[in-house]
């Protein structure tokens, strides 16, 4: 039962789920000589059916329900009963495959697979529901480890290329139709009446999202297989992207379990490097160490988005209404669109001499005029930021000295930038330390402004909130001992391990936020840090023992 100042209320639901999954392959292998080939055809189905149901009623006398649960109450007592909601349905999503498989090896020296599948989904309408999807892959080992000799520096080198295109279905279920699950509130005689409405707005074009992929890459092991090194250029091309764009309010979208419809927004592309290093320094019984590092560096551009205007917004601060966010031909996907600022008006003359800004005053964020119209207004804003980084890596470090083992883990993202929106302009709530070099009078600061609760253009969205969320990471680092033999055989013990462990140990940036990997995720509308709970710093001590 659920009790509050204005109802009592009784609320019950039932839910089933039931996934099935058949796969069916056939493989058929043949050898020529040097040549061997393999057939592959088969089929993949998975299917997740359900239904659910679920009600809320409202009583009109609390004293008349004596009982726990609705299988426990009588008619009676039930007809004195409102029926205020209710909710029930059936969903039944499937993914159907058909593909085929033809790989070439010719004496373990050049390696060729290639691949066609043909997958339909219920995600789509009829017409858009089957997408076809190859993929090819040639590599040449130019060394291969069996013909190394101790003389030679390179011991394995192998050179690869590939081309593929995969299918993105990963949008909910019925999105190209209109499902009443939604809610509704409606008057009608003088009464406030509840109802359903449509949930998601239906969009009965959307299509499979294609991902198209360009990799050429080369494999080495240098040493003896000592240092291994990796090395890769993609270029990989998103067309259709499916995601949820903000749409106007009149269109329906801003109800209670109303949603913006999904869209093919457009074509992104994404190119870059990456680097993979390891080299194994020491190995043997008493002490190994061993340590590897991985790199990428990415490029992120809009292509096209279809959708007439030109541009998609997404994200939101504060309480402004235009998105922070955009999806633009020629920029990174989800960059930010704001105002530029130029310091902090310092006196009158400055203000005065400044374009028309609304509710500005001494100790205000001064804001540049692009377009040099004498106004500050939505016109004057550009790009202030991109949440993609340029740059990540990773290092890893293993170490064994007779019982003693120490493994830790370090991960760095460089040139991403955040939106610091946790902030808000009111009274009775607390401010960041930062607070503490707000401008107090002429000079005394040029990049805080003055604090006030009162009208002002300080909380307009501008580079003032955008900061380098740069950043490195020691996510993790663990120092153990395992006990000898010798001693394991007394106690009766096949292994006994003390460890100690930490996770998120240190942060090294200049992000005047919680935390700077924090992200909602979304495509467009990304790294605006809305005050998520920051990751918190563990410390383990353990225990490993098997008999």
């Amino acid at each position: 039962m659920f009790n509050n100042t204005s109802r009592i209320s009784l609320t019950q639901s039932k839910d089933i789920f039931r996934d099935y999954t058949i796969d069916a392959f056939v493989n058929y292998k043949k050898l020529f000589s040097d040549h061997e080939l393999q057939f592959t055809l088969g089929t993949s189905i998975f299917a997740t059916r359900g239904q659910f149901s679920g009600g809320n009623q409202g009583f009109f006398n609390a004293t008349d329900i004596t009982f726990e649960n609705a299988d426990l109450a009588n008619a009676d007592e039930l007809r004195n009963s409102l029926v205020e909601s209710g909710l029930s349905g059936r969903f039944d999503e499937r993914l159907l495959s058909y593909f085929a498989r033809v790989q070439y090896n010719y004496k373990e020296r050049l390696l060729f697979s290639g691949v066609i599948r043909r997958d339909g989904s219920t995600k789509f309408g009829p017409n858009n529901r089957f997408g076809y999807f190859p993929s090819l892959s040639l590599g040449y080992i130019l060394k291969s480890d069996s013909s190394f000799k101790a003389t030679d520096l390179v011991s394995f080198a192998k050179l690869r290329a590939s081309y593929g295109i995969l299918g993105n279905d990963r949008i909910a279920g019925n999105a190209f139709r209109a499902i009443l699950n939604g809610e509704g509130a409606y008057v009608l005689g003088n009464t406030l009446q509840f109802g359903q409405a449509i949930g998601v707005l239906p969009n009965p074009e959307i299509q499979w999202e294609e991902q198209e992929t360009l990799n050429v890459g080369a494999d080495f092991k240098f040493f003896n297989n000592s240092l291994d090194f990796t090395f890769d250029y993609f270029i990989k091309q998103t067309s259709g992207l499916l995601l949820q764009p903000p749409v106007s309010g009149i269109l329906g979208a801003t109800g209670p379990g109303a949603q913006p419809p999904v869209v093919n927004a457009g074509i992104i592309e994404n190119s870059g490097f990456e680097f993979v290093l390891g080299y194994q320094f020491f190995d043997n019984d008493d002490f190994s160490l061993s340590a590897n590092a991985n790199a990428t560096v990415l490029t992120n551009d809009v292509i096209s988005v279809n959708n007439g205007v030109g541009f998609l917004q997404g994200g939101s601060f504060g309480v402004g209404l235009e998105p922070p966010s955009r999806m633009e031909a020629g920029f990174p996907i989800g960059y930010f669109f704001g105002l530029k600022t130029d310091g902090i008006f310092q006196n009158t003359q400055e203000l005065e001499a400044h374009a028309d800004q609304l509710n500005a005053s001494v100790g205000d964020l001064r804001y540049v005029d692009l377009n040099e119209d004498g106004i500050i207004d939505s016109n004057d804003r550009t790009y202030i930021g991109d949440p993609i980084p340029e740059f990540t890596a990773g290092f890893n470090l293993n170490m064994t000295y007779k019982q003693f083992d120490l493994s830790a883990y370090a991960f760095a993202s460089v040139g991403n930038e955040m939106v610091r929106n946790y902030e808000r302009n009111q009274p009775l709530v607390n401010k960041s330390v930062y607070a503490i070099n707000r401008w107090t009078g002429e000079g005394s600061s040029t990049t805080d402004p003055r604090l006030t609760v009162g009208a002002s253009s300080n909380a307009l969205f501008s580079d003032y909130f955008v900061e380098d969320a740069s950043f490195l990471r020691l996510q993790n680092a663990q120092i153990g001992y395992s006990f000898k033999p010798e001693t394991l055989d007394k106690l009766g013990l096949t292994k006994l391990r003390l460890y100690l462990s930490g996770n998120n140990l240190f942060t090294f940036t200049k992000y005047r936020g919680f935390d700077p990997s924090a992200s909602s995720g979304a495509p467009i509308g990304g790294g605006i840090d809305f005050g998520f709970y920051p990751v918190p710093r563990t410390v383990l001590l353990g225990l490993n023992l098997k008999m």
